[in-house]
């Protein structure tokens, strides 16, 4: 015969379960972990390389900050500038009308058609005796290209 007056007596002690620890990682965390640190690498390495293309150009900026006299002296900076972007002997032998039609070619299409006339208007006047408002105009334009024609678009040397 069995008792059921009183059924709790057969129960035994609750036993609670360990707390979940956070370690090890579900599978699905590791993969986010590993994204995570692959974006954040390749972007360092983005940024790192945008820099160094930039260098160049923005050395040549700041030897444009200083007011120069002479329009051989901007030339110099400019040739200065794209050696580090553009073929040393495509570079080397540019002077005259060939430098400055080398500067048009190189200003993005959306660049305004004035700054290319301005350059093809100061490929007229190098040689002429007002040569000084001309420098402090080719200066002007000098910055102007630098921030908009260096680095080139293309990857690689032309």
């Amino acid at each position: 015969m069995i008792d059921n007056s009183q059924p709790l007596a057969d129960l035994h002690d609750i036993v609670a379960a360990p707390a979940a620890h956070w370690w090890p990682l579900a599978p699905a965390w590791y993969l986010l972990a590993l994204l995570v640190l692959a974006v954040l690498i390749s972007s360092a390495v983005v940024a790192w390389r945008w820099h160094q293309r930039r260098v160049i150009r923005n050395a040549a900026l700041r030897a444009l900050r200083l007011p120069l006299a002479d329009m051989n002296a901007i030339t110099l900076i400019l040739k200065q500038a794209c050696l580090g972007y553009f073929d040393a002997d495509r570079i080397a032998a540019l002077t005259g009308p060939g430098w400055f039609s080398f500067l048009a070619q190189q200003l993005p299409r959306q660049s305004a058609a004035n700054q290319r006339d301005a350059l093809l208007l100061l490929a007229q006047q190098a040689y002429q005796q007002h040569a000084e408002a001309s420098s402090a105009e080719y200066q002007q334009l000098a910055r102007y290209w630098l921030r908009h024609a260096l680095p080139p678009r293309s990857t690689g040397h032309d």
